[in-house]
């Protein structure tokens, strides 16, 4: 299942990640690229303890979200105690 959101943002912020375009980075050659690279950055960081974008994610958003995960891979691989997902609520 996915989910889709929608985002507006100033012609001023679009134009600044347009830049993230410019570079040589063949994936992100739209700003929707660069918005799901970011975005795959951003979950990285959540369900990776060790990875860099924890540190950007902790000094965007603090620490205390990381209160809100528990072991295990938020893919369902087996295996993977060095991974974190969202706490599971009983009925689910």
């Amino acid at each position: 299942m996915s989910k889709t959101i929608t985002v507006e943002v100033s012609d001023t912020v679009y134009e600044l990640l347009e830049v993230l375009t410019k570079g040589q980075r063949p994936e992100c050659k739209t700003v929707k690229d660069v918005v799901l690279k970011l975005i795959d950055h951003a979950q990285q960081g959540v369900y990776r303890p060790g990875a860099w974008e924890r540190n950007w994610l902790t000094q965007a958003f603090w620490d205390d979200w990381t209160e809100h995960l528990e072991v295990g891979d938020p893919y369902g691989r087996p295996d993977s105690p060095f991974f974190r997902r969202p706490i599971r609520k009983a009925s689910q």
